[in-house]
């Protein structure tokens, strides 16, 4: 090779190897943009991503998954059970109902103090003295660190956790206000029930069962009738069996299972067999044995009319706010690993088929 060729290659070595360096650097380039647009797609993005909005205040993925941390672990440091399977759900429908209590809070005079609050708070973490026999300054010093080390386990600041307590307040109170238009009576049934399982001898319960009630002309002998019935083939557990499936007064308008169905059956009749809601293989029959047009409602059930009349309430209210909510299988999902990361053992995701919020 002469000197006049080797004097060429020399001058286009340097070329070459300048491009071929930009190309190496290109492409580290391309690279780098995919890793990072991919990290931002599958962890920046979806925290941010608002899944609802109720009126102007807006709620993300990252507040659903703090508010679901901060159950799980208060539910740890109580020794309490955590289902993030339905957490979920509730959490998501708790946020939209405490916040259209709170935006409805001044239009109705419903408010919570500062006292209050802390007195809540004090309420749950601090020790009495009649349990601890101690003064004033040592309760304090031990209420400070008990509610210290719960707001480290929770990972609340005090402020957050003071907003939660409010909110928990004003639900209470919001119960309370609208369970003042709750009467003190109600049309009321009392009914019966008798349980067997798939592949029982029905047709012979039916039986004797009509049968036994054609001639029952008061509720005790309806009671006594359908005892003996109960006994011989019922599976309910052994003390609703001893009471012969008495389940005693039920208030026309609570949350039962069943009431529309034992409401719709004449005194003594004995139901169709209803399928059991929670097992396939069980089946329900039912019998009413007395009914009272305006009977004095129970303690427990006036409260349970109580939560029926603000969860009504709210379903009422959300027409009059802007409510809007994200909500599919895919993110239900992607909670769930969230949930995951911190210990808390969840199943496969529910297909998205069959997602839907209450008064949507």
């Amino acid at each position: 090779m002469d000197r006049r060729h080797k004097a060429v290659l020399s001058r286009r070595s340097p070329k070459r190897q300048r491009v071929t360096w930009a190309i190496i650097g290109l492409a580290v380039l391309l690279v780098a943009g995919v890793l990072v647009t991919g990290y931002i797609i599958q962890f920046v993005l979806p925290p941010r991503e608002v899944i609802i909005r109720v009126g102007e205040t807006a709620y993300t993925r990252g507040d659903l998954v703090k508010n679901l941390r901060v159950q799980q672990r208060g539910a740890e440091f109580f020794g309490l059970e955590f289902k993030a399977s339905t957490q979920v759900f509730e959490s998501l429908q708790g946020i939209i109902e405490d916040e259209i209590m709170t935006q409805s809070a001044a239009r109705f005079g419903v408010s919570v103090s500062e006292e209050e609050i802390t007195g809540q708070i004090e309420r749950l973490f601090k020790p009495s003295p009649d349990q601890s026999g101690e003064g004033e300054a040592a309760l304090e010093r031990e209420f400070r660190e008990r509610y210290n080390s719960y707001l480290s386990a929770v990972g609340l600041s005090e402020a957050e956790h003071r907003e939660i307590t409010q909110r928990s307040i004003l639900r209470a109170k919001f119960r309370e206000f609208i369970g003042e238009q709750v009467p003190g009576v109600a049309k009321q049934v009392h009914y019966h029930r008798i349980v067997m399982d798939v592949g029982d001898e029905m047709d012979i319960m039916q039986t004797k069962a009509k049968d036994g009630l054609k001639g029952a002309t008061t509720p005790d002998e309806r009671a006594a009738i359908f005892k003996e019935v109960v006994r011989e083939f019922s599976r309910d557990d052994a003390e609703t069996v001893r009471l012969g499936g008495d389940m005693g007064w039920l208030p026309q308008g609570t949350d039962e299972k069943y009431t529309d169905q034992l409401f719709a059956l004449e005194i003594g009749e004995l139901s169709q067999p209803i399928p059991d809601a929670d097992n396939p293989r069980r089946t329900f029959f039912f019998m009413v044995s007395e009914q009272a047009e305006a009977r004095e409602l129970d303690p427990e059930d006036r409260e349970s009319l109580k939560t029926r009349a603000l969860q009504d309430w709210i379903n009422q209210q959300r027409k009059e706010h802007e409510v809007f909510a994200a909500f599919d299988s895919d993110i239900y999902a992607w909670l769930l690993k969230q949930l995951r990361l911190t210990g808390v053992e969840t199943p496969t995701p529910t297909p998205a088929a069959s997602f839907q919020l209450p008064g949507a």
